[in-house]
């Protein structure tokens, strides 16, 4: 009987096909070259990454008055209502301390204002009974619980917050000056959690050029060459 052997025609291995990276739209074109110009100068119906240093343009007065609209006013008034269930908020008297006060970042060891494509420059307000922040795509509040610390240029208070950030409910938020003129470090904390943010008050921002990364029809990636701390 004779013995049947099968033999198989070895195949050469696929290679794999080079397809080229689909880059989502938004993140096309990039200028990354940031350049100083006045925004009359420009045409603002298409997307810009420039830096204004007017001190005096449309976009100083837009981040200078900028306010929350429905949605942060629905979120803020949602996290008073569920911390108010179990802490009563506490009224302060602020004197002539700043209420409002507005991020900083860094660009080539220099403080300035971001204003993004997507959202707004993420900002600050204290109340006589609250502290409310808007991030750039949301914002939250916390209730005032005790003054710990007020003077001209420095405050400290203890906050109370909601159960999902922290079980203790409990947080803290700083604000003193730095070496640097009309930058003030911003510190929020609770448990081990410590974020430090530069701002400066409202009524300092045309002390500082804006960075911005106007687009009006579609959105961009965000502008990321900023300082590393």
């Amino acid at each position: 009987m004779g013995i049947l052997i099968s033999c198989k025609q070895k195949k050469e291995p696929k290679q794999a096909e080079n397809k080229p990276t689909e880059i989502p739209a938004w993140k096309i074109d990039l200028d990354t070259i940031l350049e100083r110009n006045n925004p009359k100068s420009l045409d603002l119906t298409k997307h810009q990454l420039f830096i204004d240093t007017t001190r005096n343009s449309e976009i100083y007065e837009k981040v200078i008055n900028w306010k929350p609209n429905r949605m942060d006013n629905d979120a803020i008034s949602y996290y008073e209502k569920e911390i108010s269930k179990k802490h009563k908020p506490k009224k302060v008297y602020l004197k002539r301390f700043p209420r409002y006060w507005i991020s900083l970042k860094k660009l080539n060891n220099e403080f300035v204002i971001y204003e993004p494509c997507d959202g707004n420059t993420p900002s600050y307000e204290i109340n006589e009974n609250s502290v409310l922040f808007f991030h750039q795509l949301e914002a939250d509040a916390d209730l005032i619980s005790e003054l710990k610390k007020l003077r001209e240029n420095e405050i400290a208070l203890k906050l109370n917050t909601i159960p999902q950030k922290t079980e203790s409910e409990k947080a803290e938020l700083t604000i003193k000056p730095t070496e640097f003129k009309n930058v003030y470090e911003l510190t929020y904390s609770f448990d081990k959690v410590v974020s430090k943010q530069y701002v400066t008050p409202n009524n300092k921002v045309s002390e500082f050029d804006i960075i911005v990364n106007n687009c009006p029809t579609m959105k961009r990636m965000e502008f990321n060459g900023f300082d590393k701390d």
